[in-house]
C-alpha cells in the first residue's frame, strides 16, 4: 500500500470526498477516486454501511448542556451545545435549508454536520426539537413552532418586499441609463440651427391655399449606380428635399396665400426599426443608422416648416407610410413640441391614417394609399359626410407608387403623386424603373378648386 493510501482512507472516514482528498494530497482525482472505489469494495462498505454487518454509528456522550460526538473509528470528534443542535434542527428540518446553507449559517464544517446528522438520525422530516424536549409540554412546543413559523413568514415577506424594491430600483436605473444615453446621442448630433425670425403673418384674403406634399422621400435609402442606374443616399435625399422646398418658396413670392398645407410622413423615412426594416419587417438597403436618419429627418422638417412659414401660416400633419409608420409619428410629435409657441405654425398630432383639409369648396383627403385599394372612393363620403356636402372639388392625394396617376369615380379624384426618390435594387430588379424624380405642389382656390400644379423636378 502506497504512503498516501492510508491518509486517503483516514480522510475518507472523516467524511471528506474524493475531490477534496485529491486536492489535499495533490494527486489526480481519477487516481484517488479509483483507489477509494476499490477500497470500499474490498471493505464491502457503500456510503457508510457494510453488507451483512450492523452499521457502526457514531458515539454520543451527553455532558448536560452539550454533546461530544465521535465517529465509529474514533478519528473525528465534534462538540456541540444542545442550544446549537436545536437551531441546527430548526434550520434543517423546519426551514428546510440545505446542508451547505446550515453549515454557513452556523459556521460549522460539512463533515461535522454529517457526523452530527448521522449520530442523531436527523432527517428533513424530523421534528425541530431534542428527544428530551419532547418529554415536556407538547402543546407548548407546538405553540413555539407556530410562533417561529410566523416569524419566518414575516422575515420572508420582508425579504420578498426588499427583493421587489431592489428589482424596481434596477429597472429605474436601467431607464435612467437609456434616457441618459438618448440625451447624449441627441446632444452629440444636435445641429447648429438658427431659426429665422418670422413675424406673425396677418390672415390674407386671397382665397388661395398652397399644398406642399413631398411624398416618398425615403430618407437614408441606399442605391448604387452600377446596380440601379443612379446613386442615392441620405445626402442626396437631403439635397433633393431642400431643392423642392427652395423652389416652392421662390415661386410663392409672386402669390398671396391664406395658408400652406404641409403633410409629412408618406415614407419620408426609409425604415422604421433599429434593424433597418420597414414597419412590417421587410429589410431595406440603408446607408445610415436609425438615430442618424431620424435626427437628419427632424432637421430637414424643421427647416422646411420655418421656410414655408415665410409664405403663409403653415398647417402640418402626419400621414403614416408603410416604411415609416412609427418614425413619422415620432417626427410629428417633435414638430409639435418644437413649434408649440409659434403662431405661424399649427401641428396636428392626430394618429389617424387618413386626414382631411377643407378649404372653401375644396376637400382634399390624404392617405399613403397602400391600404384602402378601391375602398378609397367611398371613404371620404362616410368619414366626413358634412364636409362632403359643403364642397364641390374633392380629391385624394396619395403616395406609395412613386409615379403620377389620376382616376376619378363617384365624385372624387384619386391622385397618386410622384416622388423625388431614386430607384433602389429591389425596384430595379422588379422592373419599376423610368419614373421622373419630381415633386408636385398644388394651388387651390376657395371657389374654383385646383388652379395650378407646380412641378419641382430634381437632378
Amino acid at each position: 500500500m502506497a504512503d498516501w493510501h492510508e491518509r486517503a482512507i483516514q480522510m475518507h472516514r472523516d467524511g471528506l470526498g474524493a475531490h477534496k482528498i485529491s486536492a489535499e494530497l495533490g494527486l489526480p482525482f481519477a487516481t484517488v477516486n479509483s483507489f477509494l472505489y476499490r477500497w470500499r469494495k474490498q471493505q464491502q462498505q457503500y456510503v457508510g454501511e457494510r453488507k451483512g454487518q450492523e452499521e457502526r454509528k457514531p458515539v454520543v456522550e451527553d455532558h448536560g448542556d452539550y454533546y461530544v460526538i465521535k465517529n465509529a473509528f474514533g478519528t473525528r470528534k465534534v462538540t456541540i451545545t444542545k442550544a446549537t443542535l436545536r437551531v441546527l434542527k430548526q434550520l434543517y428540518c423546519e426551514q428546510k435549508l440545505t446542508i451547505n446553507q446550515v453549515c454557513r449559517e452556523l459556521d460549522i464544517a460539512r463533515p461535522d454536520f454529517v457526523l452530527v446528522k448521522t449520530a442523531f438520525g436527523i432527517t428533513k422530516d424530523d421534528v425541530p426539537y431534542l428527544d428530551e424536549d419532547l418529554q415536556g409540554d407538547i402543546d407548548a412546543l407546538v405553540d413555539e413552532s407556530i410562533q417561529r413559523k410566523k416569524q419566518q413568514y414575516f422575515i420572508k415577506l420582508q425579504q420578498r418586499e426588499i427583493d421587489l424594491a431592489l428589482k424596481e430600483l434596477a429597472q429605474y436605473r436601467r431607464q435612467d441609463y437609456f434616457l441618459e444615453k438618448i440625451h447624449r446621442l441627441v446632444t452629440e448630433h444636435e445641429w447648429d440651427y438658427e431659426r429665422p425670425k418670422v413675424p406673425r403673418r396677418p390672415t390674407a384674403k386671397s382665397g388661395l391655399m398652397l399644398e406642399v406634399p413631398i411624398v416618398d422621400l425615403h430618407l437614408a435609402k441606399l442605391a448604387w449606380a452600377p446596380e440601379t442606374g443612379e446613386n442615392y443616399d441620405i445626402k442626396i435625399a437631403e439635397k433633393r428635399f431642400m431643392d423642392v422646398i427652395c423652389d416652392i418658396v421662390e415661386r410663392a413670392q409672386h402669390y398671396e396665400f391664406e395658408q400652406v398645407v404641409f403633410p409629412i410622413g408618406n415614407d419620408f423615412f426609409n425604415y422604421d426599426s433599429v434593424d433597418g426594416a420597414t414597419t412590417k419587417g421587410t429589410p431595406q438597403d440603408n446607408d445610415s443608422r436609425w438615430a442618424k436618419m431620424f435626427l437628419k429627418g427632424r432637421e430637414l422638417l424643421i427647416t422646411a416648416v420655418d421656410l414655408l412659414s415665410q409664405i403663409a401660416p403653415v398647417k402640418v400633419f402626419q400621414i403614416p407610410g408603410n416604411h415609416d409608420y412609427q418614425a413619422s409619428w415620432y417626427a410629428i410629435v417633435c414638430l409639435h413640441d418644437w413649434f408649440r409657441n409659434d403662431e405661424n405654425v399649427t401641428v396636428d398630432i392626430s394618429p389617424k391614417s387618413r386626414k382631411y383639409v377643407e378649404f372653401g369648396k375644396c376637400l382634399i383627403g390624404f392617405t399613403h394609399g397602400d391600404k384602402e385599394k378601391k375602398r378609397i372612393f367611398g371613404n371620404m363620403q362616410v368619414e366626413v359626410p358634412e364636409v362632403w356636402g359643403r364642397t364641390l372639388y374633392r380629391e385624394w392625394h396619395t403616395g406609395h407608387l412613386h409615379s403620377e396617376r389620376v382616376k376619378e369615380e363617384h365624385g372624387v379624384k384619386v391622385r397618386s403623386l410622384s416622388s423625388v426618390t431614386a430607384t433602389d435594387a429591389w425596384h430595379y430588379v422588379s422592373g419599376y424603373v423610368g419614373a421622373i424624380a419630381v415633386s408636385q405642389s398644388f394651388v387651390w382656390d376657395k371657389d374654383k378648386g385646383l388652379r395650378e400644379i407646380w412641378y419641382s423636378t430634381v437632378t
